[in-house]
């Protein structure tokens, strides 16, 4: 009772995701001619670029920063639309969902780096390096954590919890699913 009504609120609220509505638009705006599929696609590459971006050429920004936040979160709801299907799972091929999960999983961490990199939430005299934003980035979502760089603020370590919690949340569900249908789907081929 509550998991089906928890499907059907992320369902509702995925609806107005960028995730959702701007694939639809564009194939709407083309005519037909771009599949909502390649629109979506489209979409994830410009978040894909535009992390690569800003990480490698932007100065800091707070509006750029807010704009990941949105990004970032309005993904995450679609993610779990797309994990917990209110009906059954659309997926018509799995190894694309696995590149386009593997994509948007490097995206969130590249986009982090940048969030770390503009707040510099490491409490160091010096600020630190976009390099070393990144290593924080990715160490802090493969749940690795080493220690030698570490958020001192209580907002920079909450923040740090719900990136590493996105980081399992990726790795294990969304890429395992994606594997899971993957290795299912080529069993069906033989």
């Amino acid at each position: 009772m509550l998991f089906a009504r928890f499907k059907r609120l992320v369902a509702a609220i995925a609806t107005f995701t960028p995730n959702s509505f701007l694939p639809l638009w564009a194939h709407r705006a083309s005519g037909q001619r771009l599949a909502v599929a390649d629109a979506a696609e489209l979409y994830l590459a410009f978040r894909f670029a535009l992390s690569v971006v800003l990480i490698a050429f932007i100065g800091k920004s707070i509006f750029f920063v807010a704009l990941v936040g949105f990004i970032q979160i309005t993904s995450l709801i679609y993610l779990l639309k797309i994990v917990f299907p209110v009906e059954g799972r659309a997926l018509t091929d799995p190894s694309r969902s696995l590149f386009f999960a593997l994509c948007h999983y490097i995206e969130i961490g590249l986009s982090m780096a940048y969030v770390y990199w503009v707040l510099n939430p490491f409490g160091t005299e010096i600020e630190a390096s976009r390099i070393q934003a990144v290593y924080f980035s990715f160490i802090t979502m493969t749940t690795i954590g080493f220690g030698d760089i570490t958020p001192k603020t209580e907002f920079a370590q909450l923040l740090t919890v719900a990136h590493g919690l996105v980081g399992i949340f990726m790795l294990a569900t969304v890429i395992g699913l994606f594997l899971s249908l993957a290795a299912s789907s080529r069993g069906g081929e033989k």
